[in-house]
């Protein structure tokens, strides 16, 4: 198990080798994230694993794809969805352009749907949409725009329940492994 101290150092050697601050993360999460890490790789001692890290670049990404967290959904939290349809939106509609950043986009669902809501109120023509991730996996995901199926209904009832209006278009595209996919 690592200590508080530990953390610590990890926490600092991994903003001075990477550049990647991880100070603002709640101690106990990162914590938990750490030593399910430190046990799954099969690490005996702190040291050992901070060498690792600090030597290892290949090791390092799997670190921040062990410890970063990924949950997103499309229309994930409708009512701010609705909110943004509603109130925020309509403002920005007077605006000559619009860039909108995504920090920690995750797989990039919630990208997308900021993206059918800009569609939709006629905005996405002057938008930028910016999607960035500390995680090279899930960026790439969110990059292909390629979602599960079994997903797709979840994501209906988000988008009918944050306003929504239209009947959305999905594309199913066979997969080599035999798991479809939609890409909206």
């Amino acid at each position: 198990m690592v200590d508080d101290r530990e953390i610590e150092v990890l926490i600092n050697d991994v903003y001075e080798y990477y550049g990647f601050d991880f100070g603002g993360y709640s101690r106990a999460s990162f914590k938990r994230r750490v030593d399910r890490l430190f046990h799954l790789d099969g690490f005996t001692n702190f040291s050992q694993f901070l060498m690792k890290v600090r030597s290892d670049g290949d090791y390092f990404e799997r670190m921040l794809e062990e410890i970063t967290v990924n949950v997103t959904e499309m229309f994930r939290d409708p009512h701010f969805y609705n909110v943004l349809r509603t109130e925020i939106l309509p403002v920005l509609a007077t605006k000559p352009f619009l860039r909108i950043w995504h920090a920690g986009c995750s797989s990039g669902e919630e990208v997308f749907s900021m993206a059918i809501m800009l569609k939709e109120a006629n905005l996405l023509h002057k938008s930028l949409l910016y999607a960035t991730d500390i995680n090279t996996v899930v960026l790439n995901v969110a990059k292909k725009g390629v979602f599960p199926l079994r997903m797709m209904q979840q994501y209906s009832e988000n988008y009918m329940a944050s306003g929504g209006k239209k009947t959305s278009r999905i594309i199913i595209l066979p997969i080599t492994d035999s798991r479809n996919l939609a890409k909206i």
